[in-house]
């Protein structure tokens, strides 16, 4: 009898499930549709045109907490960081561990940029410090307990704060994401340049994308800014997509990471961290340790 009641009591959770997951692979694909078919500006990525040529790798050499990417085009590699221990990662743009940096002097570690030559900035998601670090092709360990840093309180966010960092280099400014409970989108300017011992200048301003910035997101965990077209991507784990809005906050395409989009076998499982290499190509790594690459379908391979 009890064996009875739990199927009645279970079944009816498992079918709103399976509905509601319908029902948004519904709104992701209007979406989708919607926004690809429009007239892309030559400088847009189309994303409706991508799919993924590396699927689900994992990364030899990490177990776990791989979160945030960022694309450095002096060393042609990526960077990430693990947010469960302290610290980086250098990864080929084929997936494999190339380096790991031990880190010292910070606390969960969510997001990262590189900004120029040797230096990066990395968010820690539950203080929201921003710390500057630098990183040279021989550096093996950090300590960043004096290391410059800007804590920006907002909303109490608790696990809900900064998730995700890139750099402007058009504007000279840091973009910051927060993941939810409200999603934002900030600029921050006058700290990665600031002059030490010069007073401090800082700017922090909230950017509302022309139309609605969450388009059926639920949260916001990475971006990347393409300085060459000034196009933001942004990437909604939750959601499963990253979204294309052109200089001036128009949402421009879509991609979306459900099984059966572009050409995935299976549903990203925690999308963490994005970038854009100087191809072009889309890099999404997720947790545990996942590596994704997605390449536009005019130079995917078959």
């Amino acid at each position: 009898m009890k064996f009875k009641l739990v199927l009645l009591v279970v079944l009816p959770v498992l079918a709103a499930g399976v509905v509601l997951h319908t029902l948004h692979l519904d709104v992701l694909l209007w979406q989708s549709w919607k926004l690809n078919r429009q007239q892309m500006p030559e400088q847009a990525f189309n994303l409706g045109r991508y799919r993924v040529d590396i699927e689900a790798l994992e990364v030899q050499g990490i177990d776990d907490d791989l979160s945030a990417l960022t694309f450095n085009s002096d060393t042609n590699s990526l960077f990430g960081v693990l947010n469960g221990k302290p610290v980086m990662v250098e990864l080929s743009l084929d997936g494999e561990l190339l380096r790991e940096i031990s880190v010292k002097g910070v606390i969960d570690m969510e997001g990262l940029t590189h900004v120029e030559d040797d230096l990066y900035v990395i968010a820690e998601e539950r203080s929201q410090r921003l710390i500057l670090a630098r990183i040279a092709a021989d550096t093996l360990s950090l300590d960043l307990s004096e290391a410059p840093g800007l804590t920006i309180g907002l909303d109490q966010a608790g696990n809900k704060g900064f998730e995700g960092l890139s750099w402007d280099g058009e504007e000279q400014r840091l973009l910051v994401v927060k993941e939810r409970d409200p999603l934002r989108l900030l600029a921050v300017t006058g700290f990665v340049d600031a002059n030490p011992g010069a007073p401090l200048n800082i700017s922090i301003t909230e950017i509302k994308p022309a139309a609605s910035p969450r388009l059926f997101m639920n949260d916001l965990s990475s971006l990347t800014l393409h300085d060459a077209s000034g196009h933001m991507l942004l990437l909604s784990d939750e959601s499963r997509m990253v979204v294309e809005y052109d200089a001036e906050g128009a949402p421009l395409s879509l991609l979306g990471l459900w099984r059966g989009l572009a050409g995935l076998q299976a549903s990203v499982p925690q999308a963490e961290g994005l970038a854009v290499d100087d191809g072009r190509r889309l890099y999404i790594v997720s947790e545990p340790n996942l590596f994704y690459r997605f390449v536009p379908q005019d130079s995917a391979q078959p």
